[in-house]
């Protein structure tokens, strides 16, 4: 199962002492001494993110996350629907309208819009970890 991580894919480091007990999300893959890691990505409790590079083969497949045309998700807080996934690794989000109350300036209406995303911070988002 480990070969078939893909980006997106919420994973498991198989690696006991590494102390990387945690879920993790397959950011994407990149070039190493010893062939090609896996970058793998969380938000910790800080609201920062946390990344590492591991092997793809100690990796174990928790979640592959679906998200179908129409579903409800968020993007940065703000409520949408879910459109598609794009061929460059990005999710397209319908955003719902919105109010948003500025200070010294009043109530702005902001229009429903289409917002980009990259999928495996969309994951992170709107999957529990």
């Amino acid at each position: 199962m480990a070969a078939t991580a893909q980006v997106g894919d919420i994973v498991h480091v198989s690696e006991a002492a590494a102390g990387l007990r945690c879920r993790w999300v397959v950011l994407g893959f990149v070039s190493s001494g010893q062939g090609r890691d896996a970058k793998l990505v969380r938000k910790n409790a800080h609201g920062t993110y946390s990344n590492c590079q591991k092997r793809p083969e100690i990796l174990t497949l928790v979640e592959r996350p679906v998200f179908r045309s129409g579903d409800k998700v968020s993007v940065d807080g703000n409520r949408g629907v879910f459109m598609s996934r794009e061929a460059d690794g990005a999710a397209r989000v319908m955003l719902a309208a919105r109010r948003k109350q500025f200070t010294g300036i009043g109530l702005i209406e902001i229009q429903a819009a289409v917002a980009r995303m990259n999928y495996a911070l969309f994951v992170i988002e709107n999957r529990k970890l």
